[in-house]
């Protein structure tokens, strides 16, 4: 079987914004971190800015790398990881893989916080049979009620005399909880409720 590049995969030629390019904003709430050539789009409704990052079909794929556009996209869409395409659905909910991580609810599956966007049938198959993490894993195949958008995480800047400067990397800020003015984000989490284990289908 041929090996799939995943829609989500970044490219070697797909850059990150440069540092060079952040600076702060004043807001009635406070200083935030700010791109000093704001777009539309660069913030989501939350608050939280995006990483700005490049789209390319050249290059090398990092297949242990998610393109932070195409990661939000087909989380908040709730499409295909690997096809971009709607993910499968039935009356079970959502198509989803899921894994044990150190941090997993003591219910796990039930609760689990994924940033891993659902999957179609067919790509829900070829992950499990070409992914040499879930070959590795304890992982499990779930269908998803309620896969509730979560929260955001990336990494967090703190304001300096000399300006923002990077304190911690793959940081998760949930949506209840106070927005992080120095967050930079670059993947959207949703909460995994309503959960059952099923087969491959």
């Amino acid at each position: 079987m041929p090996l799939l590049t995943p829609y989500i995969a970044s490219r070697s030629s797909e850059q990150p914004v440069r540092e060079a390019e952040l600076t702060i904003e004043f807001t009635p709430k406070g200083p935030r971190l700010a791109y000093r050539h704001p777009r539309p789009g660069d913030r989501d409704h939350h608050g939280n800015l995006w990483v700005r990052m490049d789209e390319s079909t050249g290059g090398r794929v990092m297949y242990d790398c998610m393109h932070v556009h195409r990661q939000r996209a087909c989380m908040g869409n709730l499409l295909c990881q690997v096809c971009g395409e709607p993910s499968d659905r039935n009356e079970q909910g959502w198509l989803f893989l899921d894994w044990r991580r150190p941090d997993s609810p003591p219910a796990w599956p039930e609760k689990s916080i994924t940033s891993m966007p659902p999957l179609c049938a067919e790509h829900a198959r070829v992950s499990v049979l070409q992914c040499p993490f879930l070959r590795r894993a304890d992982h499990a195949v779930l269908r998803v009620r309620k896969p509730q958008l979560y929260g955001v995480s990336g990494t967090v800047y703190r304001l300096t005399a000399t300006g923002w400067h990077t304190s911690e990397n793959d940081v998760l800020s949930p949506y209840a909880a106070p927005r992080l003015p120095g967050m930079l984000a670059s993947r959207l989490h949703r909460q995994l409720r309503g959960v059952t284990v099923v087969e491959l289908p």
